[in-house]
């Protein structure tokens, strides 16, 4: 299993005087181990004593939601290398944090989203009170399983309506998709629609796993 931090890391060291932004924070055990020129943290419920001051020229602390540090705090033309989207797990706040991300994305910068291949049905659903009763209420279900949404269907919509971005999933662990810039020759489904991608569930994920472009980090990395 190869950990988040290690998919992260792995971007930034391709960067000189990395600048890396993490929406969703939640504990830390991704953000803190990074090592990079500049950190931006931002989470509306940090689960650890931010430090004091929490702004400095190596690491920012920002208790907010994501749409308010895009809206109000971020400097419009600030550009990251790596932006690690990990927050609410829901497709359409994920959809809004990715876009927001984007005007934010240097040249050369990669997104990572985190979630977007669920190991259970109880996982992918999009509402956490439901995950839990799931979970607990199906005996077939993985009892420790982590919430994770409906991410997954942002993979879908990147592939139908992004043609200028190129992504691939990681293979080694739960499913982190990185994008960059770079245009592809040809969208797969360009029929699709954005009613069928907000309706569609786990089964339909795993009818057209090719979309997930799933492999190797290795490969993945190499093509970024």
């Amino acid at each position: 299993m190869m950990l988040r931090e290690h998919v992260l890391q792995g971007l930034l060291d391709l960067h000189s005087g990395a600048t890396y932004l993490e929406i969703g924070v939640h504990s830390g055990v991704t953000f803190h181990p990074l090592k990079a020129a500049r950190k931006v943290a931002v989470d509306p419920n940090f689960r650890f004593d931010v430090p004091e001051p929490a702004v400095t020229h190596e690491v920012e602390y920002h208790r907010v939601s994501s749409d308010v540090f895009f809206g109000q705090i971020v400097e419009p033309g600030r550009k990251f290398d790596v932006i690690y989207l990990d927050g609410l797990h829901t497709s359409q706040q994920t959809l809004r944090d990715l876009l927001n991300a984007i005007v934010h994305l240097g040249p050369d910068g990669v997104i990572v989203i985190d979630d977007v291949v669920p190991t259970s049905y109880a996982a992918s659903l999009p509402g956490e009170e439901d995950f839990l009763l799931a979970r607990a209420s199906i005996p077939i279900e993985a009892p420790h399983d982590a919430w994770m949404g409906d991410v997954f269907k942002l993979v879908y919509f990147v592939e139908a309506f992004m043609q200028g971005f190129t992504y691939g999933v990681v293979a080694e662990n739960h499913g982190q998709m990185i994008l960059w810039h770079e245009r592809r020759p040809q969208v797969q489904h360009p029929t699709r629609t954005l009613s069928w991608i907000g309706q569609m569930d786990l089964i339909n994920l795993h009818q057209e796993p090719a979309v997930l472009r799933r492999q190797p980090y290795a490969d993945i990395l190499q093509a970024y």
